[in-house]
């Protein structure tokens, strides 16, 4: 994620991530052979780390959730987003991203992810009585890709704590 951060894709090279790693020279390769296998490898990381856990199934499960409560787990996950200390980790999400506009396997895998977060959304949405939850799950990744990439480039605008929580108790009413 570093390498990719500070080098952007086309940086994401065996001998950077060795030398990043402190490896010796092709230790990398001997794991990841190609640079195909490097990128699916940095993607499947990526996810891990950003993700949230399949576990919030099994806690939310049948529950029932306010929209307060709603509202305080998803500014749980945006919350990483706007933290300062998140730049690099979004800045490796784009170039993954950007990477898997030109790649089936990373475009099929992103894609699983994707549709693993839609699905805990709707879960989360449910559980707080939304009408229509599948479509508040694609309107909330919008709007999660949205204050990601302010954050990003660094806005003026960008939405901070307090903002965060506005925009979803606003965007919360509508469901």
């Amino acid at each position: 994620m570093a390498v990719l951060a500070a080098n952007g894709s086309r940086g994401l090279t065996h001998r950077a991530v060795d030398s990043e790693a402190g490896l010796p020279p092709g230790s990398t390769s001997n794991y990841f052979r190609t640079r195909s296998s490097l990128l699916q490898a940095a993607l499947r990381r990526h996810i891990e780390l950003d993700l949230p856990p399949a576990s919030l199934v099994d806690q939310i499960g049948d529950a029932k959730l306010s929209k307060k409560e709603a509202r305080d787990l998803f500014a749980a996950g945006l919350g990483r987003v706007i933290d300062p200390e998140a730049r690099p980790m979004i800045a490796a999400r784009y170039e993954l991203v950007l990477e898997a506009t030109r790649r089936d396997e990373l475009r099929r895998e992103y894609a699983r992810a994707r549709e693993r977060v839609l699905g805990l959304t709707e879960l989360v949405l449910r559980a707080s009585g939304c009408k229509s939850p599948s479509e508040h799950a694609e309107q909330m990744a919008i709007l999660f890709d949205g204050i990601a990439l302010d954050q990003l480039l660094e806005s003026e605008r960008a939405l901070d704590s307090k903002g965060v929580e506005k925009a979803l108790d606003r965007w919360l009413k509508s469901c």
